[in-house]
């Protein structure tokens, strides 16, 4: 293994090298988002990217990193946002620092407890280990941010995709407002 320096756009979120990318559509998002109509006109409009991310890992380092680059737009009133996760490994952390854009960092632990960081560039935002978190692009342009963790870390989709989050983020008369989901589930 040997030091390398890998370049950010910051505007774009391309990684130069990478070693791997995936994208996320409107239409993978079927039970995240609340108006299951304004969904479906969106996807039979043509089923949107909705983000996209690109990383960087060294064999047989511990870590890695890369970008994820969040397209602007709403579903009803929701913004559009990343699934959400926890780590599968419940002891890692990780750090998302914001290099263009506006957004909404939700994060929430498993008996309760809810924050919000504003995504702004220039902030670096600590996620402890087992906060769940999820990124909202509430702004008009795209919301790159860079991220990094370990590599074991993992990502656990299903409780939020079961559960929810306890909070959404919600356009109300202009404003980002994050109020309590009524669809949450214990």
């Amino acid at each position: 293994m040997f030091p390398e320096g890998v370049t950010i756009n910051a505007l774009t979120g391309e990684v130069t090298p990478s070693t791997g990318e995936y994208t996320k559509r409107l239409s993978e998002f079927r039970r995240i988002y609340r108006d299951i109509k304004a969904l479906d006109d969106l996807i039979s409009a043509g089923d949107l990217v909705t983000y996209k991310v690109v990383e960087y890992r060294a064999e047989g380092s511990d870590i890695f990193f890369g970008t994820t680059t969040m397209m602007p737009g709403r579903v009803g009133a929701e913004y559009f946002m990343t699934r959400g996760h926890y780590h599968a490994r419940r002891d890692r952390g990780e750090i998302y620092y914001t290099q263009s854009g506006q957004g909404i960092l939700l994060l929430q632990t498993r008996d309760g407890e809810t924050r919000e960081i504003d995504m702004m560039p220039g902030t670096c935002a600590f996620i402890p280990p087992d906060w769940a978190h999820r990124s909202i692009n509430t702004g008009e342009t795209p919301l790159v941010f860079v991220w990094c963790c370990n590599q074991d870390a993992g990502h656990d989709y299903a409780e939020i995709v079961t559960k929810g989050m306890r909070m959404l983020v919600m356009e109300k008369d202009g404003v980002s407002t994050c109020v309590p989901n009524p669809n949450f589930t214990v």
